[in-house]
């Protein structure tokens, strides 16, 4: 059976792209004369799972698109510009983009995206430059865009072993966990579920949100949490998270099963 990374050699050698592989298991990709680096970390995980060789070949499309996404003007990418909560330990880091850090284990990662959702790029020092703003104007478009989407995300509220739990639903689902880190949140899930609360974002279309006076029902999710975590080909955390007027705090996690 094909590895994921042989599907991709194939496509690549479809499309006609000059590559290179680094020693740190990427793959430098040659595009219209600027180099492209790409991860298959997630792909892989994905492919190990299903087997899916059009999954792939869709992933490098979408990273072709992401490419060409960010080559707009400002007045047309500002729309698209967004933030995404994301693990920290990623092999290649965040030097050169914009990001904040959240706690050691997350970091907020401000990103474009595609009309279709099916593309997120990082924005880097080199967008900022090629659209002639600061990171001061991403960070403030990127808050004003996610908090329309929170603005038409609804908050479904189901009675589980006696307690409340809340769920998320909204048409970006790429950024549903990363709702967490809005502004707006707190005026979102407060009129039904109080504040602060407790969150389980384990990958990034999946959210849980717990009331403060329901935290014994946090050891119950510990199977879901991991289950998503496990399967997902977008893994985020497996700690319990509560949002305050303080910010994000870590008060425990999930152990991950091997």
């Amino acid at each position: 059976m094909n590895t994921a990374d042989d599907v991709f050699l194939f496509e690549l050698d479809k499309r006609g792209l000059k590559y290179t592989k680094t020693q740190d298991d990427l793959y430098e990709v040659l595009v219209s004369g600027e180099k492209l680096t790409i991860c298959l970390d997630n792909i892989r995980r994905n492919y190990l799972r299903d087997g899916d060789e059009e999954a792939v070949s869709c992933f490098l499309d979408n990273c072709l698109r992401g490419h060409e996404l960010r080559s707009g003007a400002w007045e047309e990418i500002s729309a698209c510009v967004r933030y995404s909560l994301e693990p920290s330990d990623y092999e290649l880091g965040f030097d050169g983009h914009v990001t904040e850090s959240i706690n050691e284990k997350l970091t907020q990662v401000y990103v474009t995206v595609s009309p279709d959702e099916g593309v997120v790029v990082w924005v880097n020092d080199s967008d900022l430059e090629s659209w002639g703003v600061t990171r001061e104007q991403v960070i403030e478009q990127a808050e004003e865009n996610m908090a329309a989407i929170v603005a038409d995300t609804v908050v479904e509220v189901r009675e589980a072993n006696g307690f409340r739990i809340g769920m998320l639903s909204t048409k970006e689902s790429t950024f549903k966990a990363s709702l967490v880190l809005s502004q707006k949140f707190r005026d979102l899930v407060a009129p039904s579920l109080g504040w602060p609360v407790y969150v389980v974002v384990p990958c990034r279309d999946f959210v849980y949100v717990v009331p403060n006076d329901c935290k014994g029902l946090l050891g119950s999710l510990g199977a879901t949490v991991l289950r998503e975590f496990n399967e997902s080909g977008y893994p985020i955390t497996t700690d319990i998270l509560q949002i305050s007027d303080q910010g994000i705090t870590a008060i425990g996690t999930y152990a991950v099963r091997e």
